[in-house]
């Protein structure tokens, strides 16, 4: 358990120090409130939409669905039931070219629940951090997004 305890306390603070207060993003989540982080720095975002998602795991329950998400490498939010916000290495919006999702980064922010929020309403994490600086690899990503847009209407 200190183990665990550790680790996301490591995560938290890790998350937290990409905006300028951290300690505003950790009284957010002591709170229960999600903090809002900002893109580009350690991390950038691809958003995706929930269909594409559900349709390349091939099912719309949420446990099948984190099952495909977690072979992406690290966390991932959604924010049902539209979007999933997959957090990839900083810089990799800069040269997103998948026409199925777009890439945020700088000038923008994440609203990021707590460690702890997964599920089943409202935002929260469908693939929770288990390290900090482990992020989704952007190639995965774009290849879960295109087995999405071939697989979709074949799974609602």
């Amino acid at each position: 358990m200190p183990a665990r305890v550790n680790a996301e306390t490591a995560i938290a603070q890790w998350l937290a120090s990409s905006i300028r207060d951290p300690e505003s993003a950790h009284r957010d989540w002591a709170d229960g409130r999600p903090a809002i982080l900002a893109l580009g720095t350690h991390f950038d975002v691809v958003k995706a939409p929930s269909r594409l998602v559900h349709a390349a795991a091939a099912a719309p329950e949420r446990e099948a669905v984190a099952v495909a998400l977690a072979q992406l490498g690290g966390p991932v939010i959604w924010a049902p039931p539209i979007w999933y916000m997959i957090l990839v290495p900083a810089g990799t919006a800069e040269g997103w070219v998948s026409p199925y999702a777009s890439a945020l980064s700088h000038g923008t922010y994440l609203t990021v629940p707590r460690l702890d929020r997964t599920g089943p309403a409202g935002i929260h994490w469908a693939v929770p951090p288990i390290h900090a600086y482990t992020l989704c690899d952007p190639a995965a990503v774009a290849e879960l997004l295109h087995l999405g847009h071939q697989r979709q209407g074949v799974v609602r």
